[in-house]
C-alpha cells in the first residue's frame, strides 16, 4: 500500500470512528487488497455480498 493510500485510509477510518463505525477486519482486508491492485471494487463488492449471504440486483421496481 502506498504512503499515500495509507493516508487516505487512515482517514476514512478516522471519520468512521467519529461516527462510532468499525469496519470489519474482512473489511479491511478486502480494502487492502484494493489498494495493492490484486482486488477489484466489484469483487469486494461481491465478496460482502456473499459473506452476508446477499446478491446484488438490478430490480428496483
Amino acid at each position: 500500500m502506498t504512503q499515500k493510500k495509507a493516508q487516505q485510509m487512515e482517514y476514512a477510518l478516522s471519520t468512521h470512528a467519529i461516527e462510532r463505525l468499525f469496519p470489519s477486519k474482512e473489511a479491511l482486508r478486502l480494502c487492502e487488497q484494493m489498494s495493492d491492485g490484486t482486488l477489484s471494487a466489484k469483487e469486494a463488492v461481491a465478496s460482502v455480498l456473499k459473506a452476508y449471504g446477499l446478491k446484488q440486483g438490478s430490480d428496483r421496481g
